[in-house]
């Protein structure tokens, strides 16, 4: 479930430390049917073009990106981003840049990329009280978009005795599952009714949820009343409190419906006595509920190994925790069966991890791939390449596995192991060449753009040109190859520019409203890193360099190349060809 977070009116009182958070899930904002501010087709109306603007073959594209603008002062806080993060922005910039994008990005690059921005300890935006209100910010999107673990450590830098931050460090302990050091934190700092609403809200909430605990059904009472004040007519946590303080049980109401499922809400239907069947709820579940049911150990495993995978795609969680979440499924119950059928969570918990227990090369290569099979077909491959990374290191070319070449790359690559994915290449170029009839050559060229790897001839760009020549590009993917070769100043091969030149340009995928990449474009000429992430995000879409158009995608790697962000710049030019890269026939 995609969802967007708007941020209204976020800011920090210095008297009163009261943060007015305004946060709701709402809709795509409508967008015009066609527009551009480069020049080109977009959907079926026609820009004039310029020659300036088209993508060129090698050696006649003038780049706008000069050495000059690829080295700025970096940070010393490892985050890998430059000092002056903030530079050009206030805080109420910020918080209406992030009111337009959609988080958390679905992407890992853009996500890698997010993170590092919300979480670099580096000095706050512009304005007045802005620390604080940057902090706030950060400690919310970080919140929202699941990832509760950074909300603790972000919380541990700031005073315990805010009212306002203990409603959000009680909040952060109930993710975490800790109830009880929630309550104590919330009591110990004695919040009273001049919060803002929405923080007012989760204040009685959680009030109602320890008075729940404490088998408190006046207490509970009156943190409905403090909640109906406050503005949370209607929810289901409120629900959840009317019957506790009556001492029945919610309706079937409070647990069902379509719209998005918060954490403490479900909390306090289940400190009610209602029923939930947490594997449907998974479906509109926010991704703090989704982490934090993944953690949870009350919770039926097939559920919480559902959460997992459901945040993993979210970005709530990472590859690694959800490999231990696996590990949970007992010795047992991993034996890969008929009786388990296929596409389920537990079916993929026992290939994995039997593939991690098994030592014999055939047989683990033949686990590893059905496991990403099945990956694959539930919406997270890229993750689970990442995930069996472990696995495949262990593993080296050999002509008994010599099938598995082209997946060995592939695992190498999405983990970042470049010389591992350049072993298994040159073996597979020789293995495949009699057994599937493709070779794996053209995957150098993917790792070089994915590592940042300038060619070093054009005998390195061979393999891309035998492949527009073979016809194994179709049109999408040479006009997608063409934009990142051309973004990242690698020179275009020939046959590839001639064969993407005689055909349209593709005009689906995503592109932001008007004036956005004028937008874009000025912030990185202007040296305003944040923005320029920012930026960036909004202009390839929810759905990152993949689903972006091809406008979009090309300015975007451009701006970051030109703010000194290439690493990142190198993996949307990755993420955008790896999907539809060409595979051998054996794979």
């Amino acid at each position: 479930m995609r969802k967007r977070i708007s941020f209204s009116g976020l800011g920090i009182a210095a008297a009163s430390a009261a943060i007015a958070v305004g946060i709701h899930c709402a809709p795509l904002a409508a967008q015009d049917r066609f527009h551009s501010d480069r020049p080109g087709q977009v959907g079926d109306w026609q820009a004039p073009i310029n020659n300036d603007d088209v993508i060129r073959p090698s050696g006649t594209y003038d780049s706008s990106v000069e050495s000059t603008d690829l080295t700025p002062v970096m940070a010393d806080d490892g985050s890998g981003l430059p000092l002056e993060l903030w530079q050009g922005m206030s805080v109420s910039t910020l918080e209406k840049l992030i009111a337009a994008i959609e988080i958390p990005p679905r992407s890992p690059a853009l996500h890698r990329l997010w993170l590092r921005l919300i979480t670099a300890n580096l000095d706050a935006p512009a304005g007045a009280n802005a620390n604080r209100q940057f902090l706030a910010l950060r400690l919310e999107i970080l919140y929202r978009s699941g990832l509760i673990e950074e909300a603790q450590r972000l919380l541990e830098t700031m005073p315990a005795d805010d009212p306002v931050v203990a409603v959000l460090a009680a909040r952060n302990a109930i993710a975490m599952g800790d109830e009880a050091r929630a309550c104590e934190g919330l009591r110990a700092a004695k919040v009273s009714g001049q919060l803002p609403g929405p923080v007012m809200v989760d204040a009685a909430l959680i009030s109602g949820l320890c008075a729940a605990l404490a088998q408190d059904a006046a207490g509970a009472g009156l943190a409905a009343e403090l909640a109906r004040d406050a503005g949370a007519s209607g929810s289901p946590g409120l629900m959840a409190l009317d019957a506790l303080a009556m001492g029945g049980k919610p309706g079937a109401a409070a647990a069902a419906g379509d719209a998005t499922a918060g954490l403490i809400d479900y909390r306090l239907i289940k400190l009610a006595g209602g029923e939930i069947d947490e594997k449907a709820l998974i479906k509109r579940a926010s991704p703090a509920l989704l982490a934090s049911l993944a953690r949870d150990r009350t919770v039926p495993l097939g559920a919480r190994l559902a959460a997992g995978e459901t945040a993993l795609k979210l970005n709530a969680i990472t590859v690694e925790q959800l490999g231990e979440l696996y590990r949970q499924l007992s010795p047992s119950d991993a034996v890969i069966s008929d009786a388990q059928g296929t596409d389920t969570p537990e079916r993929r918990a026992a290939l994995f991890l039997v593939a991690e227990r098994e030592n014999t090369p055939q047989k683990k290569v033949r686990l590893i791939r059905a496991f990403l099979d099945e990956a694959r077909h539930a919406d997270f491959y890229l993750a689970a390449l990442r995930m069996v990374s472990p696995l495949s290191d262990t593993l080296y070319p050999a002509p008994e596995i010599g099938w598995y070449s082209e997946t060995g790359v592939e695992v190498a690559l999405a983990a970042g192991n470049f010389g591992k994915a350049r072993q298994w290449a040159a073996f597979g170029s020789d293995a495949n060449a009699s057994v599937s009839g493709g070779r794996l050559d053209h995957w150098s060229a993917l790792i070089d753009i994915a590592e940042g790897a300038r060619p070093a001839t054009e005998q390195d760009m061979r393999p891309l040109e035998d492949l527009a020549v073979q016809g194994r590009l179709d049109a999408a993917l040479l006009h997608r190859l063409a934009t990142v070769l051309d973004a990242l100043d690698y020179p275009v091969p020939l046959p590839l520019w001639e064969r993407a030149s005689s055909t349209s340009q593709p005009a689906g995928g995503h592109l932001p409203e008007t004036g956005v990449l004028t937008e874009l474009q000025d912030a990185a000429k202007k040296r305003e890193f944040g923005r320029t992430v920012l930026l960036t995000m909004k202009t390839l879409g929810p759905n990152g360099a993949e689903g972006a158009h091809m406008i979009a995608l090309g300015d975007s790697i451009r701006a970051l190349q030109r703010t000194g962000l290439a690493p990142d710049a190198h993996s949307l030019g990755f993420e955008a060809l790896f999907t539809t890269w060409p595979r051998a026939v054996s794979n």
